[in-house]
């Protein structure tokens, strides 16, 4: 039974590697790769992610959370949007 399992498992990352592929040469093609805008999108979630693990931490050591990190947060969703709604306009498609 443990050997259908896995070889489900190899075939579900086999396909998803397949749409991968698909949806960058797709990405390529229509130059969204090399855009900074996306680059930059890409990053600020990375930092969003970041600070939110950072106020986690915080929070399960029962320390109070200084309110510049929720001013960072906040104002880190605000560019987020804000890149969401160029990305939308410069690329209406996706």
């Amino acid at each position: 039974m443990a050997w259908i399992i896995a070889i489900a498992f190899f075939v579900f990352l086999f396909w998803i590697g397949r749409r991968a592929r698909e949806k960058t040469a797709e990405r390529a093609a229509s130059g969204q790769l090399q855009s900074p805008l996306h680059k930059a999108a890409n990053g600020l979630v990375l930092v969003l992610f970041g600070l939110t693990f950072y106020i986690g931490y915080i929070h399960r050591n029962l320390l109070p959370i200084p309110s510049y990190l929720w001013v960072a947060v906040a104002a880190n969703v605000v560019v987020l949007l804000i890149l969401r709604r160029a990305l939308k306009w410069r690329y209406p498609c996706i």
